[in-house]
């Protein structure tokens, strides 16, 4: 006997690319995505590792509003998203935000963050055992 999946998912498997991998999946409302062999038999490991950048183009598409359109083959779709802008944060001398510039569509979880200090150039961020060393010397100073 050959066991059987229902994943309760779209009739129609769907196709997404970070511009240098494809992968192909089978998207279920209940169960998520479903990795597939591109014509609809899924994967003996369905869901790519953690880390995998699937899952952040996946995470795009799905905040994006899912949206796709013809592939040109049959019975598959093409997932579309777009990189959401990047955050720009100014800082002062002390480390401190003070300046906050998240465009529209940006997305917290991946858009990318540009750090800058008043003057507009990149803000280099202590290395932390400068900043350990200033923290031991501030408690010793102040026994």
């Amino acid at each position: 006997m050959i066991p059987h999946i229902c994943t309760f998912s779209e009739p129609e498997d769907y196709r997404i690319t970070d511009g240098t991998t494809v992968w192909h999946f089978d998207w279920s409302e209940r169960f998520g995505p479903s990795l597939t062999n591109g014509k609809g038999d899924i994967l003996s490991r369905p869901w790519p590792g953690q880390r995998s950048p699937f899952w952040r183009c996946f995470g795009l598409w799905s905040n994006q509003g899912k949206r796709w359109e013809p592939s040109g083959t049959k019975g598959v779709r093409l997932a579309i998203w777009t990189e959401p802008p990047a955050a720009r944060y100014v800082m002062d001398v002390r480390g401190v935000i003070i300046e906050t510039h998240e465009p529209e569509f940006f997305d917290d979880r991946y858009s990318p963050r540009i750090y800058v200090d008043q003057a507009g150039q990149p803000y280099d961020f202590p290395k932390k055992r400068k900043r350990d060393a200033q923290i031991i010397k501030l408690l010793r100073g102040s026994q």
